[in-house]
């Protein structure tokens, strides 16, 4: 499928900008499905094993170094096939996925580049939504590392925007068993806390310069673990 795909500075993609993970923006997409306006679209494709189409941006620099940064990135795009019967492509989620877990900040540097993809089963869900990143080496698996040390004893973190007047928002961390989990790659569940309340699996997979987050989440009820354990699987690594 020719797919929603653009490429542009990094500038269009700063810290400032970026969205707490799937978490902040969940809520709205919700009551927008819940009131009948289903933001997923068809895939043209669904039993291919090719890539999603997504959005990808890059840094500025040598000339042809956008393309190929775009391409190495989104040669990390889980297949939509890989999910099973029924998913489909649905609209690129927001841009970035910088927060604090546990004391361990996920986006620690300014990505050089990303790329960004979303499936659906229907509009209210389930969803799972993919960011590739590309760091400096190493710096994925420090984060990956840091979180498996943290995640084990932590039950709940506290995170705000970038803006002084942004709203905190907690999350508690529920431990699951999730299986299957690679050695490079750390899963948990979190949950904000608040009126309208949104259960995630999430996903941190650590290759080589890129740091590859995977988010499971639904309406209304927590996603099946098995989804997030399926779709990091899926992830193609150079292993």
């Amino acid at each position: 499928m020719s797919g929603r795909h653009t490429v542009g500075s990094r500038g269009v993609e700063t810290r400032g900008t970026r969205l707490v993970l799937a978490a902040l923006a969940v809520a709205g997409v919700l009551l927008m499905t819940a009131c009948g306006d289903d933001v997923v679209t068809t895939s043209q494709s669904s039993v291919t094993g090719a890539t999603g189409s997504g959005t990808a941006s890059a840094t500025p620099g040598t000339p042809g170094g956008d393309a190929d940064l775009e391409a190495r990135a989104k040669a990390h795009f889980i297949p939509l096939a890989a999910l099973g019967e029924g998913w489909r492509e649905s609209q690129p989620p927001p841009a970035g996925f910088g927060i604090t877990v546990c004391g361990v900040d996920i986006e620690p540097e300014q990505p050089a580049g990303s790329a960004r993809q979303r499936f659906a089963r229907s509009g209210v869900g389930p969803f799972v939504a993919q960011y590739v990143q590309a760091h400096r080496q190493g710096l994925a698996a420090e984060v990956v590392t840091a979180l498996q040390a943290a995640l084990p004893t932590c039950t709940s973190f506290e995170t705000r925007g970038e803006s002084p007047t942004s709203p905190v928002t907690r999350f508690a961390i529920e431990q699951v068993s999730f299986a299957d989990v690679p050695a490079n790659a750390v899963v948990w569940r979190m949950t904000s806390q608040g009126e309208r309340p949104v259960t995630q699996d999430v996903a941190l997979v650590a290759d080589g310069e890129f740091l590859i987050g995977v988010v499971s989440y639904r309406a209304g009820d927590a996603p099946d673990p098995a989804t997030i354990t399926t779709a990091v699987a899926a992830v193609p690594t150079r292993g």
